[in-house]
């Protein structure tokens, strides 16, 4: 895995890349970039969560939901936001062109996540599902166990199969903030 690319390897999201995965633990501005790039990238963008969850974060039936995520997958142009089942990321890495890997210190992702959950008092994320509030501290601390068991878990099974052979050179992933500026700011 790499930082961002060396200079000779820089080009525009929209020259290089139709097929654009991007993940990492909750609160580090992952869907900020996928609305970013596809805005300006004119790419479709799915967001995992509005596909994992029914109303009330209900959870959609994990086959359902492999199913849907693989037809997203399919598809030759797409920015696909979030994880979802580890075998539907894993087929999704190999159909991707670019993999987007947002692996702040944990710390951040309490931070971000922190501010993010004050702001859905006021206003919700439109990527959720209808019926899906975050505005309570039961839902803030289930956010935040969930933050430290991907942390621990999920991100080394992650570093791990990003690290394959077939996989490392479309990978970029964004350390610190000024990273994903760079990111955000299409200057890589």
């Amino acid at each position: 895995m790499k930082s961002t690319p060396e200079p000779r390897e820089r080009g525009t999201i929209e020259e290089r890349f139709a097929r654009i995965a991007i993940i990492g633990n909750g609160g580090g501005g992952k869907t900020a970039l996928a609305r970013k790039i596809a805005l300006r990238r004119r790419l479709p963008i799915t967001h995992v969560d509005s596909i994992q969850y029914l109303s009330g974060f209900e959870p959609r039936p994990e086959e359902e939901t492999r199913q849907i995520l693989d037809k997203v997958a399919a598809e030759n142009r797409w920015i696909i936001d979030g994880f979802g089942p580890l075998d539907v990321i894993e087929r999704r890495f190999e159909r991707a062109d670019l993999i987007i890997f947002v692996n702040f210190p944990v710390w951040r992702h309490y931070w971000w996540a922190a501010k993010r959950q004050l702001k859905s008092f006021w206003h919700p994320r439109s990527e959720l599902p209808q019926g899906c509030s975050e505005a309570s501290i039961g839902h803030t601390i289930r956010l935040f166990k969930i933050l430290s068991k991907v942390d621990e878990h999920i991100v080394p099974v992650l570093e791990k199969i990003l690290s394959r052979k077939d996989l490392r050179d479309k990978v970029i992933e964004i350390k610190n903030v000024e990273e994903w500026n760079l990111i955000f700011e299409d200057q890589f």
